[in-house]
């Protein structure tokens, strides 16, 4: 029997001088690696690695700690950087990727497989709807190295590569579901919390900016995903490992 998720348990959980703790410090490195580690876009926004410590803050501490440490670094982030215009959309939609990549792996992990690969199937029909609706635009754009002389670099890639990128996605989640254990419960979690920055940023580009500047992010968007999910699950992966976290404390919860 699946245990009924309590959000007042979660908060009173994290109302302790530990949670608050953990709480902070997953903030702090959600807004560090956001705002250090990052490339301007010559269209908007910018790529950053802030993902990889809202998955770590989701996985560790829960869909609570995921949320607030994703909201509120990234959103400062956003301000601290310039880019304030994103600060709002930020702040829900890392908030909510934060939440619902913590609350996944817990129910991943209580779910039996037919249900875990059901759930997959209905993400990998999205995915592929979506990014199928760009297979005939043509995606132009650049981005700038800063602190490299303000090197800029400029692309042009069919909208078909959206499409290849989210195939090979598709194929790395029903390979996690299958054969990867925690760590492919963990890979689904990213990659489908993931997909709420892709779409949430897309649209509100598209209302922004037009289409032309949205569609040039959604690749980054994928990569933030994809390279936020490559760092954080060796990072959790390695915390049980050590006896830092353990599966079955978290079990008995």
């Amino acid at each position: 029997m699946i245990e009924r998720y309590s959000i007042k348990k979660d908060l009173e959980d994290i109302a302790n001088l530990r949670g608050l703790a953990m709480t902070a410090s997953f903030t702090t490195l959600v807004f560090l690696a956001t705002s250090i580690f990052y490339l301007a876009l010559t269209s908007e926004g910018f790529f950053n690695l802030g993902e990889a410590f809202i998955y770590v803050a989701a996985l560790v501490g829960g869909p609570i700690v995921g949320m607030i440490s994703g909201g509120v670094g990234a959103a400062l982030a956003d301000i601290v950087l310039g880019y304030a215009i994103f600060a709002p959309a930020t702040f829900v939609l890392k908030s909510a990727e934060g939440f619902f990549v913590g609350m996944l792996f817990m129910l991943l992990r209580k779910f039996s497989k037919k249900i875990q690969i059901t759930f997959v199937l209905i993400i990998s029909t999205l995915m592929i709807t979506a990014s199928a609706l760009l297979f005939n635009n043509k995606i132009e754009g650049g981005l700038s190295l800063f602190g490299l002389g303000g090197l800029e670099f400029t692309f042009t890639f069919p909208g078909y590569i959206i499409l290849i990128i989210s195939l090979l996605l598709i194929a790395l989640i029903w390979i996690s579901t299958l054969v990867w254990g925690e760590k492919g419960k963990m890979i689904i979690s990213c990659i489908s919390g993931g997909l709420i920055i892709v779409i949430g940023y897309f649209l509100y580009e598209w209302l922004l900016f037009g289409i032309g500047a949205a569609l040039v992010e959604i690749p980054f968007n994928f990569g933030q995903v994809v390279f936020g999910t490559a760092i954080a699950i060796p990072i959790v992966s390695y915390l049980y490992k050590i006896g830092f976290l353990s599966y079955e404390d978290e079990e008995e919860k």
